[in-house]
């Protein structure tokens, strides 16, 4: 017969093991062992994949907008939709007017002359070719015009805080239905919107619509909202033309070659020049 002692203190280890495993257990739940480096990146990328497939399988479903593309015709002086002037403020009725009386007595600030970028939504109306490229995650711009790339990002509306201010902007977008909209954001605030002088300010916002009318017509509405210079936003449209995937692209140096004229230019860059706006 089995000592009755030997069996109480079996089932003390018994119970002191079931008691260390619990506590183990507990712990290993509260602090659980850390992840390896490799199964971190392995979830990464799956996590990417996944993604991926989810904006494969909706690009399929849009309209195909890239190619080669021209406008109708090309603007120098913008309307709205109504063929109105933009509802400009004093300030900017007044800079648009000295403008026009600059460039009629042959002289003018417009960035585009000084060889900088036109910037954005400028750049749409130049008349020469634009090229776009369409992705799941990005619709890119290749311009003619000054070989401008604009890159528009689906990831809309922008989510900088602080965005770094430049000619073109930071442009992100998203797919409504058949239209692709376009938010740009984050501008340096000297360029002009068209060869007349409308003025915009850093704190303009761009807005746009793109959408297929027929297979070979691409139309962009453009919505600007600018409280320094314009009572209330306002808007214009714009067409384009499909063109041949062929069509030729021509390298467009008349701004280089100006600025290599003799004596150089003052915004001449290996002359020193301080840029535009201390001109």
């Amino acid at each position: 017969m089995i000592d009755r002692k030997v069996l109480a203190a079996a089932a003390a280890s018994v119970f002191a093991l079931s008691s260390v495993l619990m506590a183990a257990g507990a712990s290993l739940a509260q602090n659980p062992a850390p992840v390896s480096h490799e199964a971190q990146l392995r979830a990464r990328d799956h996590a990417a994949e996944d993604k991926a497939k989810a904006l494969i399988e909706a690009d399929r479903h849009h309209p195909r907008i890239g190619g080669m593309w021209l406008i109708a015709a090309p603007i120098d002086a913008i309307k709205t939709v109504d063929g109105k002037l933009p509802p400009m403020t004093v300030a900017a009725q007044k800079l648009y007017r000295q403008r026009i009386a600059e460039r009629k007595a042959g002289k003018t600030d417009d960035p585009v002359v000084a060889c900088l970028p036109p910037g954005t939504p400028r750049s749409l109306w130049s008349g020469e070719l634009i090229f776009i490229t369409q992705a799941p995650a990005k619709v890119t711009l290749f311009h003619q015009y000054r070989h401008l790339i604009r890159h528009v990002f689906l990831d809309g509306p922008p989510k900088l805080a602080d965005p770094d201010p430049n000619w073109e902007g930071h442009s992100s977008g998203w797919w409504d239905g058949d239209a692709l909209k376009i938010e740009t954001i984050g501008f340096n605030g000297e360029q002009w919107l068209d060869t007349a002088g409308l003025p915009q300010s850093p704190d303009m916002k761009v807005d746009e619509t793109l959408r297929l009318l027929d297979a070979n017509t691409l139309e962009d509405q453009v919505t600007i909202t600018d409280a320094k210079f314009y009572s209330a936003p306002w808007t214009t449209k714009v067409s384009f033309k499909r063109q041949p995937d062929n069509a030729f692209m021509a390298e467009d140096n008349r701004c280089a070659e100006g600025l290599l004229e003799v004596p150089l230019k003052p915004y001449a860059p290996s002359d020193g020049g301080t840029g535009l706006s201390e001109r």
